[in-house]
């Protein structure tokens, strides 16, 4: 697959000279740069867009030793919102694949998410939901979703809106792991579970359900609302250690969770976790999920698609290959487009990538967006679908830490092979 690299050509040979110079590269600035709202010191940012196209990027901005904010603004029409704050504090635990975020509703700022660490251990931490409080710049008290209050982990969160005054969150649960030693990793009867529950503004939790008694440990979970209610992708654990995909439906008047199955049998077989979640997309009955494998010890960026809401796939599209690191994020469009983010590992350099895959499902050439670290500080690169184009977000590492965003034109994998 042939990579199309596009920079502003007045910074051709600064860039070129960079490279030559720094087995880092510091953060070029290219011809899709877009100012960021974020300042130096944040990182970790997350992308949700709501139904009128507003997209709300969130971030962690670090303020002093073992200080951190929970920051937002929004982006319509080429402009940002002045950033708000959610939550300022200590106890936020901080982690480069399991981060907060604000989501939206309608045009306004609906539910935030975090996680705050609680006594019992260094991975002992709780999930917190917040509502803005209305008519007001301040959020209300935070929610914790989860009905048990043990010292272990409950993160990898992903929150949707049901409708004005709810929203459904999902989250890796770790209550049967408690006073797990660690020559029990392999009772499955101690794993970590997947959870849900419905979570209105006036703080009640409702509909508390278990999705899947045995998922990986720590890979980020999605979630898409659909005509037939909610679709969630996780990572699965199961007793021979097989890592794959799975995808689960949500039934909104039931408030009950389907069987879990496979969207594929990767067969990846790996005795921990591989901290690498998928994505999933949905218009009408279309609905695409990308995702991380190194099945046979060689690593791959897959998607896959579903023309009858998920109930059936068809066969994969590898992505990316022997230099993928996974990491993914996709968007999905009219047309039938769908195109896939993934990081691209080139010694201690990160490629931020993107592919698209058209409807007929041929590929086309990979577009660099942006450059990072290949190492956990970069976390995870965030990308919406707008009218004008992609948007992306991901966490500069050097020669300072801070968010960048960029906007992709979609004319942009149109370039004729050189």
């Amino acid at each position: 697959m042939k990579t199309v690299i596009r920079f502003a050509p007045v910074l051709f040979s600064i860039l070129l000279f960079a490279s030559c110079n720094n087995t880092e590269l510091q953060q070029p600035v290219y011809e899709y740069a877009l100012t960021s709202p974020a300042d130096t010191g944040s990182r970790y940012p997350y992308l949700h867009q709501d139904e009128e196209g507003k997209i709300y990027m969130s971030w962690l901005m670090g303020i002093e030793e073992d200080m951190y904010a929970l920051q937002y603004s929004t982006y319509s029409e080429g402009q940002w919102t002045m950033p708000g704050t959610v939550k300022v504090g200590t106890n936020f635990f901080t982690n480069w694949a399991d981060f907060p975020s604000v989501i939206g509703f309608e045009g306004e700022p609906m539910a935030a998410h975090w996680l705050r660490k609680v006594e019992g251990g260094p991975y002992a931490y709780h999930v917190q939901v917040s509502f803005p409080q209305e008519g007001s710049l301040r959020w209300a008290e935070p929610i914790t979703p989860h009905l048990d209050d043990t010292a272990t982990e409950h993160g990898f969160v992903t929150i949707r809106p049901i409708d004005e005054d709810r929203v459904l969150a999902i989250w890796l649960d770790g209550r049967d792991t408690e006073g797990r030693a660690a020559d029990e990793y392999e009772d499955m009867n101690k794993s970590m579970t997947l959870r849900s529950a419905e979570v209105t503004r006036s703080g009640e939790i409702l509909r508390s359900r278990i999705i899947d008694d045995s998922v990986c440990d720590c890979c980020q979970t999605d979630l898409v609302k659909t005509e037939n209610g909610f679709l969630a992708v996780y990572r699965d654990r199961t007793e021979d250690e097989i890592r794959d995909i799975y995808i689960s439906r949500y039934n909104l008047e039931t408030g009950e969770w389907g069987e879990p199955m496979a969207v594929h049998n990767d067969n990846w077989r790996i005795g921990a976790c591989p901290v690498n979640g998928p994505k999933v997309v949905a218009d009408g009955d279309r609905v695409a999920v990308a995702w991380f494998t190194m099945e046979g010890n060689e690593s791959r960026t897959y998607l896959i698609r579903s023309d009858n809401g998920g109930e059936t796939f068809g066969e994969p599209i590898q992505i990316g290959g022997d230099r993928s690191m996974g990491r993914v994020n996709l968007a999905l469009l009219e047309n039938g487009s769908i195109y896939v983010s993934w990081l691209r590992h080139r010694g201690e350099v990160g490629d931020v990538m993107v592919t698209e895959i058209d409807s007929a499902g041929n590929i086309k050439e990979s577009v660099l967006v942006g450059l990072t670290s290949p190492s956990r500080n970069s976390g995870f690169p965030q990308m919406k679908a707008t009218d004008d184009g992609l948007f992306f977000a991901w966490t500069q590492t050097a020669p300072l830490i801070r968010v960048r965003t960029a906007l992709v034109p979609f004319d942009a994998f149109d370039i004729p092979e050189l």
